[in-house]
């Protein structure tokens, strides 16, 4: 059994906003970031191709919340919060990423419903303060949009902002980081809360520490942090390779951080004699991107794309009777809700569209969905149609070549109309089954 079916168990989900899956420890990444992820691992079922359905928050959380295709059309599908709040949970989540409470994840719903507190966390202030920092990021990325990089006009706004990001960093710098609590400042919250509960709960805390702007607490080379924040948010196509490794050591560091905050919650649910008796679950709603394809972080810089480094996420599920179980079949984040389900005994809704981690029988392939592309991955095969432009279609061994550098479209097209066609079939047949998803399937 690779499974522990367990009655009125706490279930703990943490989400950790970007948090690629090649980047812990226990999932083959050299450096030893994650003590407390492989630790959990190894006392746990860990799952080394777990799938997001989506590379970016708006699509990816709404869909693993309510185990639907993304992008979700109406706001009346059931999210795993109501299921359990109707099978007796008290229910409650800290969740500083404001895009996940709006409309905009879900037309016509909230995905606060059914939590019996929600806790933001952000101040007035806050929230406008980001609101200031979306709005420039927007800005910039059409800025970029409209002029040719190699055009004169181009040269000249990068040399001038370039001089003035370098004289006056603070100013000038992203300020994010200053707005969205950090993981110790979640789980203050959190532990009071559980503090509280008499009963069994669904507590699910989203922690945004290793979402860009990369700014590792009491990191000692403020000036150089500033500029490389700077630089990625407003002309990340002018990083040099050497920038992105430095951004990606930044990127590690918070990694590095948050592990240690996981830690320290633990330690915490210890002492209040809550950890044997809950289920923790581990996953991240997306990764990011250093430039392996071309762009940098998830879809908000350049187009949004579905290679690994964005929808190859950790999946890490304790287990206090099972432990050093590794789960190398793909599983997609469709099947969180499902899975939660079948852990506490409780019968799934009909629309849930993902199978449970644990079910004898999957999808020969799983979907995943962007505004820009759609694709169609199964353990060996990756096929992507690019949705807004007529850039060739795309198909990678991912056994023999796991970080997709060699488009094999071209002398396979027989075997790639062939995964197309099992894709469409899945589309069809779950939107006719259970009216779920409007995704277009016009390509050809």
């Amino acid at each position: 059994m690779e499974r522990e079916k367990i009655r009125e168990k706490n279930i703990i989900l943490i989400t950790i906003d970007c948090l690629r899956g090649d980047h812990l420890h226990c999932m083959g990444y050299p450096k030893n970031i994650t003590p407390t992820l492989d630790n959990l691992a190894a006392n746990g079922i860990l799952f080394k191709t777990a799938i997001a359905n989506a590379p970016y928050t708006p699509y990816s959380v709404p869909s693993f919340l309510t185990s639907t295709l993304p992008p979700i059309k109406k706001g009346n599908k059931k999210t795993i919060t109501e299921v359990l709040k109707k099978n007796g949970y008290s229910t409650a989540t800290f969740n500083p990423n404001p895009i996940i409470l709006s409309s905009i994840a879900v037309p016509g719903s909230r995905l606060d419903k059914y939590f019996d507190y929600y806790d933001l966390m952000l101040s007035n202030m806050n929230r406008y303060g980001l609101v200031i920092e979306e709005t420039r990021q927007v800005f910039m990325k059409y800025l970029r949009l409209g002029l040719k990089e190699k055009s004169a006009i181009y040269k000249i706004i990068y040399f001038l902002y370039d001089i003035a990001i370098k004289s006056f960093p603070t100013i000038l710098s992203p300020k994010q980081h200053r707005y969205i609590p950090l993981a110790e400042d979640l789980n203050k919250h959190a532990i009071n809360w559980v503090k509280n509960q008499k009963n069994k709960f669904f507590l699910w805390l989203h922690y945004m520490d290793v979402h860009e702007p990369y700014a590792p607490p009491n990191y000692e080379n403020k000036k150089e942090l500033m500029y490389l924040s700077a630089k990625y948010r407003d002309f990340p196509n002018m990083l040099t390779k050497n920038e992105i490794k430095k951004l990606i050591n930044l990127y590690d560091l918070e990694i590095k951080y948050t592990d240690g905050a996981i830690n320290s919650f633990i330690q915490e649910l210890k002492k209040l004699d809550q950890y044997d008796n809950s289920i923790i679950i581990i996953s991240a709603d997306h990764g990011d991107a250093f430039g392996e394809h071309g762009t940098l972080g998830h879809g908000g810089k350049f187009r949004a794309q579905l290679y690994e480094e964005v929808i190859h996420v950790p999946l890490i599920i304790s287990s206090h009777n099972k432990k050093g179980i590794t789960i190398d079949r793909q599983v997609q984040l469709l099947g969180l809700a499902p899975t939660i389900c079948e852990l506490v005994n409780i019968q799934p809704p009909p629309h849930f569209f993902g199978k449970s981690f644990f079910a004898k029988t999957q999808e020969k392939g799983m979907i995943a969905n962007s505004s820009a592309c759609l694709a169609y991955r199964t353990k060996k095969y990756k096929f992507i149609i690019n949705k807004i432009d007529n850039k060739e279609k795309e198909l990678y061994d991912l056994e023999n070549d796991p970080e997709e550098k060699k488009n094999i479209y071209k002398n396979n097209r027989k075997f790639a109309d062939r995964l197309e066609l099992e894709m469409l079939n899945l589309l069809e047949k779950e939107k006719k089954k259970r009216n779920l998803i409007d995704i277009k399937l016009n390509f050809k």
